[in-house]
């Protein structure tokens, strides 16, 4: 089930965000304790723990992306330099949404006196459904592209044999039988 293989990828995902955030934060206070941020340190140090959480959400959508393709959608979503690239756009576009409302959501929390983690985890938990949701549109959407390709390029093959096949048009003059015969196939209308 992609929902089941989605949870769990999910799970690994955000314990290494959350572990990337404990990471990011004491690197940030200590950035807004340096000189050449003057101007900007009471901004950053009032607001650490929330581009904390912006930077490493930033970073785990990377990891995120290579998580999913491993565990949900396939390794096949990525075969490709072009098809990899362009699943990591889609991956962060999907997920920027929800990274910033994500981190808006998270800083109202700690405003409102919420510890850190129970703030991180219950925005968390909250993007993952929306994640979850938009991910699996997006893919079915790509899934349903690609094979309107498909079809499209076998529907070119078979046009580029006619063109190479003579082709033989006989036409019956019968009122009740209409027929075309092409490429040694056998096409009649009855008008019974």
């Amino acid at each position: 089930n992609s929902a089941v293989r989605f949870a769990a990828s999910g799970f690994i995902g955000n314990a290494i965000f959350f572990g990337l955030d404990l990471a990011f934060l004491p690197i940030i206070k200590g950035a807004s304790q340096k000189q050449c941020f003057v101007k900007v340190s009471k901004t950053i140090a009032t607001n650490a723990e929330s581009i904390s959480f912006f930077a490493a959400y930033l970073v785990d959508i990377f990891v995120q992306h290579a998580l999913n393709a491993l565990l949900v959608f396939g390794l096949d979503t990525i075969a490709t330099r072009q098809m990899y690239l362009s699943s990591l756009a889609a991956a962060y576009t999907a997920y920027f949404g929800t990274l910033c409302g994500s981190t808006v959501l998270q800083a109202y929390l700690l405003r409102l006196g919420v510890s850190k983690s129970i703030a991180f985890w219950s925005t968390i938990a909250l993007g993952s459904v929306v994640n979850y949701l938009v991910l699996t549109a997006l893919a079915a959407r790509s899934e349903s592209a690609s094979k309107v390709r498909s079809e499209s390029a076998s529907c070119q093959n078979r046009s580029d044999d006619r063109r190479k096949e003579p082709t033989l048009a006989m036409i019956s003059t019968s009122k009740k039988h209409f027929a075309f015969l092409g490429q040694s196939r056998l096409k009649s209308k009855s008008s019974d």
